[in-house]
């Protein structure tokens, strides 16, 4: 069993640094908007934090997308879609990790095999968020004509990612 203490930190701390790279995201994106998004991230985290299965985790996800959405524009370069590959990473960690914190008891130890199915899956979402980056980055590099072949291996791709997923959740 893993420890409350242990397990908590880590998905506090998971939060944490999902905020840090939306904040850099963001001030990647406009400098000057980053203060303002600072402000937004620590009030919001810190009510996530307090009822992280209410209103709370909603408002920070929220935050979150929009911290990096108001001073971002369209990607374009590869710059730009390894940005919103590590924003999306981080909006769907925070995602997991206030799910855990609210359906879990808070005075309770986590069990080994529930911690490892909660990273399998937090895994598999995250590489589907980088892969989609991928593929957005060579759509805009690419001429139009390759555009069906990369669409086809979207699709491959979200395929694996739901056979992963349902290969994950039967073990359990």
């Amino acid at each position: 069993m893993i420890p409350n203490r242990t397990w908590r930190r880590t998905a506090v701390g998971t939060v944490l640094a999902a905020d840090l790279v939306v904040l850099l995201a963001a001030g990647a994106g406009l400098p000057a908007f980053a203060p303002i998004a600072l402000g937004v991230l620590v009030a919001t985290t810190l009510w996530a934090l307090a009822q992280p299965g209410g209103w709370g985790a909603f408002a920070l996800l929220l935050a979150q997308f929009l911290c990096v959405a108001v001073p971002g524009g369209v990607p374009t370069t590869v710059h730009d879609w390894a940005l919103a590959a590590a924003a999306a990473a981080a909006v769907i960690t925070t995602h997991l990790a206030l799910t855990l914190l609210g359906s879990w008891p808070a005075g309770a130890d986590l069990a080994p095999d529930t911690a490892r199915r909660w990273v399998q899956q937090a895994a598999s979402l995250v590489w589907a968020g980088i892969t989609a980056a991928v593929l957005g980055a060579l759509a805009t590099r690419t001429p139009e004509g390759w555009g069906p072949w990369l669409g086809a291996l979207a699709l491959g791709l979200v395929g694996v990612l739901v056979w992963q997923v349902r290969a994950f959740t039967r073990r359990a």
